[in-house]
């Protein structure tokens, strides 16, 4: 993405990269069943319901708006929004499960810590690459406030049910976005 021959490509992959991630975090759900894909259509549906409300109001995470890097969008959000949701929370999840530490609470508390923190990395990523804008050029406090109760909510009905679970595999998606988001944090740092 930072090589000028090879930007264009690899931005336009970004909405076909989270949707095969997502993709394959729901097929390899250590337990499928169908609670498990109803709870995650809920949290998806949900997370970009509360997105749209977010843009259109400014009220949950501070003022601002989508690009076009995130792919088809509906009500100026992009679907893809939902997944990237449902993939964070897996991912932070299976971690914070490996971790085993605090009761639900704990977890869900852990769980929206890890995903604030991702979101951090995420964030001059996400704007130097077009995927969304804020109003006022620096990310608001307000932003990562809301993005840690939102994370805790989704956690903890995460953890309500038996669909909490260790996965190698969701742990690795977690590593792969810290160091994708990171490497990319750096590299516009310095270059």
């Amino acid at each position: 993405m930072h090589i000028p021959l090879t930007q264009e490509l690899f931005i336009s992959l970004v909405p076909l990269n989270l949707w095969f991630t997502a993709f394959i975090c729901v097929i390899y759900h250590p337990r499928p069943s169908v609670s498990t894909y109803l709870v995650l259509t809920f949290i998806a549906i949900a997370a970009w319901l509360l997105e749209v409300q977010g843009v259109r109001t400014g009220m949950i995470f501070g003022e601002y708006s989508y690009g076009n890097t995130l792919g088809l969008k509906l009500a100026t959000v992009p679907i893809t929004i939902g997944l990237n949701w449902i993939v964070l929370l897996m991912s932070t999840n299976a971690v914070i499960e490996e971790w085993n530490i605090g009761g639900k609470v704990g977890k869900a508390a852990f769980g929206a810590g890890l995903m604030t923190f991702l979101d951090l990395l995420i964030e001059p990523v996400a704007v130097h690459y077009d995927f969304w804008h804020w109003t006022h050029t620096q990310v608001p406090v307000q932003n990562f406030i809301g993005w840690w109760i939102v994370s805790f909510f989704f956690h903890y009905v995460y953890q309500l049910g038996p669909w909490p679970a260790k996965s190698s595999l969701f742990r690795l998606i977690a590593m792969l976005q810290f160091m994708f988001f990171l490497g990319h944090w750096l590299l516009l740092q310095f270059f």
